[in-house]
């Protein structure tokens, strides 16, 4: 629930669905600041690299997408292997004894993790069995991240302003109601989740073939996450919820700290879903989890 809430409202994703938005279903490419169609953009995509899809975890619009997407990407003969941050590492042998028979997959027979809904991701995982010639889990475990937890990351050189804006962004995300003691041991579970993914995908990465990795927005952004790990190319498309009253695509660029690479290559803008209180559930688990404790 922490993590998926602070994927979240880290950038703000989360809105009453709107009819007939402007800007829903369009694509939109930063460098060059106008509108491309998705033929466009695979035909540019790298063949021996990666495209990251942002998504908001719960929004079945995103879920959609990315199934349209891999089929797609399948259909051209360009489809490389689908990695998942829901899964980890130690997921991989299953994954492998799925694969092509996605259809009778089913959440025990992975391992799946309850924590990201079967229900949301069941069809786009499927397809990803039956599609692609790899299905790759990347992320630490549980037991993983308290260890890092504990002892820090691999590597922390990302530099100050980064390190800073990290910490700023755990906070609000978590509406505040994090010890501020226990930041700095978040940033450092977000970095190895970031460093370990990143490995993952070098790894994964099948010649002259384009790979798709879902994640969240934050592990997708260029000047956050994943991209600024990974040695294999890459091309992050962050998948962007519509707002009332923000019509320009413009409305809609994520901030970041002094210095810090754009954020991302492309927007894809969707329909947002119904407003939920993240604040309010967050607070209500901390209520669970103490009375539990008690």
């Amino acid at each position: 629930m922490r993590r998926r809430i602070m994927l979240l409202l880290a950038l703000g994703l989360s809105f009453p669905a709107l009819a007939e938005h402007p800007l829903s279903g369009k694509l939109w490419r930063l460098s060059e600041q106008r509108f491309v169609s998705e033929a466009e953009l695979f035909a540019q995509l790298p063949t021996d690299g990666w495209l990251l899809l942002g998504e908001q975890h719960d929004n079945p619009h995103h879920h959609q997408l990315q199934r349209r997407w891999i089929a797609s990407l399948a259909d051209r003969g360009q489809l490389g292997a689908v990695a998942l941050e829901m899964a980890t590492t130690v997921q991989q042998p299953l994954l492998d004894q799925a694969l092509m028979r996605g259809s009778t997959t089913t959440p025990d027979s992975l391992n799946w993790n309850a924590g990201w809904s079967w229900a949301l991701y069941a069809d786009v995982v499927r397809l990803s069995l039956d599609r692609a010639p790899a299905v790759i889990g990347t992320d630490l475990t549980r037991e993983q991240q308290r260890s890092v937890y504990r002892e820090g990351a691999p590597s922390d050189d990302m530099g100050e302003l980064h390190a800073n804006y990290m910490r700023r962004l755990l906070f609000e995300s978590h509406c505040g109601q994090l010890p501020k003691d226990s930041l700095e041991g978040m940033r450092q579970v977000q970095l190895a989740r970031d460093q370990q993914m990143a490995e993952r995908l070098d790894q994964a990465q099948l010649k002259a073939l384009s790979g798709v990795m879902l994640t969240g927005t934050i592990h997708a952004r260029n000047d956050l996450g994943i991209p600024l790990w990974l040695e294999k190319p890459a091309v992050t498309v962050l998948l962007t919820s519509v707002q009332e009253g923000r019509q320009e695509p413009y409305d809609y660029l994520p901030e970041s700290y002094p210095g810090a690479p754009v954020a991302a290559d492309y927007l894809l803008f969707t329909d947002a879903i119904a407003e939920r209180d993240y604040c309010a559930e967050l607070q209500s688990s901390h209520r669970k989890t103490e009375s539990s404790g008690s």
